[in-house]
């Protein structure tokens, strides 16, 4: 089933996406990855329940034929 992505920006500081970038690395994920995780430890049941489901689905960043 084909998905519909689109994008999501936010703006910050390049202190704070590098801390963020290492961060990520650290805990063996991407930014985006990692920007999944914290909208899911929100609150909202919805929100938590849509941010797992797109960790989910997601493909493994790299190239697929090196897996």
């Amino acid at each position: 089933m084909s998905r519909k992505i689109v994008s999501m920006q936010i703006r910050v500081t390049d202190d704070l996406r590098e801390r963020a970038k290492v961060v990520a690395k650290k805990n063996g994920l991407t930014l985006s990855e990692l920007i999944l995780q914290l909208l899911a430890s929100t609150g909202d049941k919805q929100l938590k329940e849509l941010a797992k489901k797109e960790l989910d689905e997601r493909p493994k960043p790299g190239r697929p034929w090196d897996k």
